[in-house]
């Protein structure tokens, strides 16, 4: 029988009710005759899903192979799920150009609003750019390395209106709750004056801004050039999709989430003395209630004053989103070790952590610890208290479930990592990382989630 909590209801209250943010710091435990020197350390756990998916296009609809849209009419269509939180964008080359591409802002489209999903004519959101690669001169149209290189390299706008040329859409279909978006071409190449062909090219499911470019910025060197001069969208697609030596993906996220308020402690046992790998959860150490609600009050208050550590919880009270961070300032005994942890908001009991023997800082003012260092020890955890169901759509996730607690006993109570995400939500299938990897690039691949920053005052 699970114990009973404090009743929170839906993602909004989940954060609100985490209201108390002082930040409570401990020298050593009692009974300690010599006190240690402590570092204070600002700690930074940023979350950094964004991209969700990247797809290819290259067929016309009714073709029998790959190939540019030349004539009106001709379109593309691509299939996609995503769900609240994501946006849309794509890249074409403006087929008769040297280095033009048809895409959105570096903002890309809201594929949702207070109403639902987006559907009809997003042809206004649409631009056409100049990759700033190679100088536009007609005689060299038609491939790459064929023109001078431009002397303006910034990607810039050329025509924010681009009705004449294109029509692009979305439709929704509800019960496989799956977009498409076309892509048709209503000018052609049979015109005198400012032919248009689009080319094959490439979507981008994202969370945050500028997935393909930055205005005013040269372009990346990811794959946009040979889109934008030659129409080839294989090594932009590459880029996006590359996997780790693991076999997991490098760049693309697992899934859409928030990370709810957390907290951060310090220890110098061999082992996190608050949670360990292969074991049921302290029943009274706050894991349950953190992993499963985003309640970091009871693991604070476990930490603190139970077993007399430092411990910190986050400055932010509510769950943070893309790009977005939660922040932490702790005073560390010298010779202790740091942990974290934070709810995986659209799951049913998941957090992120170190793993069980925690993380050695170098102490010392002026010292920092590597970020890439830190974050590559952040792994993905079930706390083993409540069954899984799909990931942002279980009716006892947080921020769907009437109450806190509601979900059922999982059949395997031990904390453990999670070596694999099905993703349900953008439908890329099952994601398999067999050392649960967060951290956003980690070489090995993982779910790309998190990045972690620890540094000293």
């Amino acid at each position: 029988m699970k114990r009973v909590k404090k009743k929170i209801i839906g993602l909004t209250l989940l954060g609100s009710a985490l209201l108390f943010t002082s930040c409570e710091h401990f020298g050593h435990g009692p009974g300690d005759d010599d006190v240690k020197p402590t570092t204070t350390y600002k700690v930074t756990l940023t979350n950094t899903v964004n991209y969700l998916n990247a797809l290819a296009f290259n067929t016309p609809n009714g073709a029998m192979g790959a190939g540019p849209l030349t004539a009106v009419g001709q379109s593309y269509s691509i299939d996609f799920k995503a769900v609240n939180g994501a946006r849309l964008s794509f890249a074409t080359m403006s087929g008769v150009s040297n280095d033009w591409f048809f895409a959105p802002s570096e903002q890309g489209i809201s594929l949702f609003d207070s109403n639902g999903p987006i559907k009809g004519d997003i042809t206004d959101q649409i631009y056409l750019w100049d990759d700033g690669t190679e100088e536009e001169d007609p005689a060299t149209f038609g491939g790459m390395d064929t023109g001078i290189p431009d002397d303006n390299t910034a990607v810039r706008v050329v025509e924010e209106d681009v009705t004449n040329y294109m029509k692009v859409w979305l439709d929704y279909d509800d019960s496989s709750d799956q977009f498409t978006l076309t892509i048709e071409n209503i000018r052609g190449v049979d015109v005198d004056s400012n032919p248009i062909a689009i080319s094959p090219g490439v979507v981008v499911l994202h969370a945050q801004n500028s997935p393909f470019f930055k205005v005013g910025q040269e372009d990346y060197g990811f794959g946009l050039e040979k889109i934008a001069r030659e129409g080839n969208p294989t090594a932009l697609h590459s880029w996006f999709t590359e996997v780790g030596k693991d076999g997991a993906p490098v760049r693309l996220s697992s899934s859409f989430t928030v990370f709810a308020p957390g907290v951060v402690y310090a220890f110098e046992s061999a082992n996190d003395p608050v949670f360990s790998e292969g074991e049921m959860v302290i029943p009274e150490s706050g894991i349950e209630q953190i992993a499963e609600d985003g309640n970091n009050m009871v693991l604070f208050d476990y930490i603190t004053e139970t077993l007399h550590l430092p411990g910190a919880k986050s400055n932010e009270t509510a769950p943070v989103g893309p790009g977005e961070s939660l922040t932490f300032t702790i005073d560390v005994p010298k010779g202790y070790k740091l942990g974290i942890n934070s709810m995986f908001v659209f799951s049913n009991d998941w957090f992120v952590s170190f793993g069980d023997m925690g993380y050695a800082l170098s102490h010392g003012v002026g010292k920092s610890k590597g970020n890439e260092k830190a974050s590559r020890q952040v792994y993905l955890f079930d706390a083993g208290t409540e069954v899984d169901q799909p990931i942002g759509f279980g009716p006892d996730q947080a921020p769907f479930q009437s109450g806190p607690n509601t979900g059922a006993d999982d059949t395997d109570n031990t904390v453990r990592r999670v070596t694999e995400i099905n993703d349900v939500q953008f439908g890329k299938g099952v994601v398999n990382s067999s050392a649960g990897v967060t951290a956003n690039g980690d070489a090995r691949g993982g779910y790309n989630l998190v990045s972690l920053s620890i540094e000293t005052y």
